[in-house]
């Protein structure tokens, strides 16, 4: 007992002056043994063990790159797939799309105006364009005329599995691998059964998925990844291999569980990994399955051992040399720099001892000099970004006082506008009521336009407005026609573009012309592009006024002569890019010719 106490107090002893001795010799060396026994002692005997395990730690790290990635794929598609639920959830309750099921149509014209009025499906195909393909509703309404977006239900779709699983779930979606009616493709498609408030069926909604979006997941593993639909449908992947229907037979013994296990298909061995996920708010079960090679997986895993070895004894004898050298060279350095950095809290900033070199002790050092001279700095910049940001908050509140009181005055001018316009239609003044219809359609456009886009064909129906107004204004004195190319209405521009150009049009045109001024304003595409021209044939611009306008345009600043041009321009540069907005030709006393250039739906 006592032998052991005194072996204990000596070994404590020893190890006491072995740390003293340490901590006594020179940075330099501390470094080198500290590199030798805490890194390169362990690296060396972690190597060797490692190495002999590398095909196990290779194998499990390929399962888990491989749920990883199914993971992320899974992930993604289910997001997508909840995105789609959510657009269908949209089309409950909708008043127009009810009364397309249930009225009896007796005349042609009407139910093409009912189509055209309804502009739902388009519009939520255009804002989700990389998702959807299309979106078809089939009624139970024998006097519609079908087309892309409506069909009519007949004795043969009732008896159909697809559609009678929609009709046994309910109100509930269902994820389906359907023919689409145009081109008989099969598509992935949620179908659900539309109802009204009044528990009324409207029909059944069939949303269909763009394949590309499903090849955009898989990526570049198409040919050994696949998504399979409820067990039974391939949607997508392992294109060309002859394993596809192995996998549904191993996924109806499976289950709808994931899974991930080595299985013998055609002769070989696999890495069959199979993760699953449930869509949303329905009860199908879509399942991501790969297969990879085992053979290819021990071959990596055999080629990586081979390339570990021979780096380690590389490592192994170049570290050993290098720790010496880079200690000293290391140790020296920091000592200066530490030098430096005690002058710097005593305050001191005069620091002009050079360290030399480009590496981080270097980098450390100058960002010491910018870190002073940043404190200064910032104290400025500080006080300046207060006061910056309490008179933005300052004009912020004014403007969202002004944006209120906007709001409630025009109801006042909307009432007192339509009482005029009734009384005019009393004493049979139908140009008065006219007058007036336009005058008010034009104030509550303008007050109620903010920058979502509008079609080109509502913002030119604005523009007659005014220019019907103008007409009674000028009386015979002012003409105009416009024109607009088959196809380019429904394409979607920022509001309030061409309705401040026809007003310079005929304030600095035709305004003090004397006789008949006419407007001409053509709509049509040029390339990828929508190209709009607003021409008259009022006094032109003089070269120098023309200049100075163009000069303008390309500026920030604004012209006071055409701040609505000027204003116009900016926003349609702020909005599609500096290679679009205005281009202004004249010829003082013979016409002005203004051009607006917008990118096209396909291509913004």
């Amino acid at each position: 007992m006592v032998m052991g106490v005194i072996w204990v107090k000596a070994g404590k002893q020893k190890i006491r002056h072995l740390y003293d001795w340490i901590l006594g010799m020179r940075l330099c060396y501390q470094m080198a043994l500290l590199y030798i026994i805490g890194g390169a002692l362990p690296v060396i005997l972690i190597g060797l063990y490692l190495i002999q395990g590398t095909n196990r730690i290779l194998v499990e790290r390929e399962k888990q790159a491989e749920l990883s990635e199914l993971d992320r794929i899974s992930r993604e598609a289910d997001s997508m797939f909840g995105t789609v639920n959510s657009l269908s959830k949209t089309f409950y309750f909708d008043e127009k799309l009810e009364h397309i099921a249930g009225h009896s149509y007796r005349e042609y014209q009407e139910l093409v105006d009912d189509y055209r009025n309804y502009t739902a499906f388009n519009t939520t195909a255009n804002l989700y364009s990389r998702l959807l393909h299309y979106i078809t509703v089939y009624m139970e309404n024998d006097t519609i005329v079908e087309n892309a977006h409506f069909q009519k239900v007949d004795e043969e779709l009732r008896s159909q599995d697809w559609y009678q699983r929609v009709l046994y779930r309910g109100g509930g979606g269902v994820w389906q691998y359907l023919p689409f009616h145009l081109d008989q493709k099969n598509y992935l498609a949620l179908t659900r059964l539309v109802r009204t408030q009044k528990a009324k069926n409207v029909g059944v909604l069939v949303i269909y998925l763009r394949p590309e979006r499903l090849e955009e997941l898989l990526g570049i593993r198409k040919e050994d990844v696949c998504i399979v639909l409820n067990q039974e449908d391939i949607l997508m992947g392992a294109e060309g291999q002859t394993w596809r229907e192995d996998i549904q037979e191993i996924l109806k013994e499976r289950g709808t569980e994931s899974f991930q296990e080595k299985r013998k298909v055609g002769g070989q061995e696999y890495l069959l990994t199979c993760v699953a996920f449930g869509s949303r708010e329905t009860d199908d079960v879509f399942q991501i399955v790969s297969m990879k090679s085992y053979g290819n997986i021990l071959r990596q895993a055999n080629a990586q051992n081979r390339r570990s070895i021979w780096v380690f004894l590389g490592s192994a004898v170049l570290s050993v040399t290098m720790i010496w050298l880079f200690s000293r060279a290391f140790s020296g350095r920091v000592n200066r720099f530490h030098r430096q950095m005690q002058k710097a809290a005593s305050g001191d900033f005069d620091l002009e001892e050079n360290l030399g070199g480009n590496d981080e002790i270097s980098q450390l050092y100058g960002y010491l000099w910018t870190m002073i001279l940043d404190i200064q700095r910032l104290l400025s910049e500080i006080y300046q970004e207060r006061l910056h940001a309490e008179q933005l908050y300052a004009r912020q509140k004014e403007a969202e006082f002004k944006m209120l009181a906007s709001q409630i005055n025009p109801h006042f001018l909307y009432n007192t506008l339509e009482t005029i316009r009734m009384k005019a239609r009393v004493n049979r003044q139908p140009e008065i009521e006219e007058l007036v219809k336009m005058l008010a359609r034009l104030l509550r456009n303008n007050v109620h336009a903010g920058e979502r886009d509008v079609p080109l064909k509502q913002e030119l129906s604005l523009v007659e407005s005014y220019l019907r107004i103008q007409q009674y204004r000028f009386d015979e004195r002012l003409e105009y026609e416009i024109s607009m190319e088959e196809g380019v209405g429904e394409e979607l521009m920022l509001p309030l573009i061409l309705q401040p150009i026809v007003e310079n049009s005929i304030i600095h045109g035709l305004e003090c012309k004397e006789g008949v001024g006419h407007i001409r304003i053509r709509a049509g595409r040029e390339e990828e592009d929508i190209r709009i021209v607003v021409e008259d044939d009022g006094l032109g611009i003089s070269p120098e006024a023309l200049d100075r306008l163009r000069e303008s345009l390309g500026s920030r600043e604004m012209n006071r002569t055409h701040i609505g041009v000027n204003n116009v321009h900016q926003r349609l540069r702020l909005k599609y890019g500096n290679g679009y907005g205005l281009t202004v030709e004249s010829e003082a006393g013979s016409y002005t010719r203004v051009t607006v250039r917008i990118p096209s739906g396909d291509q913004y």
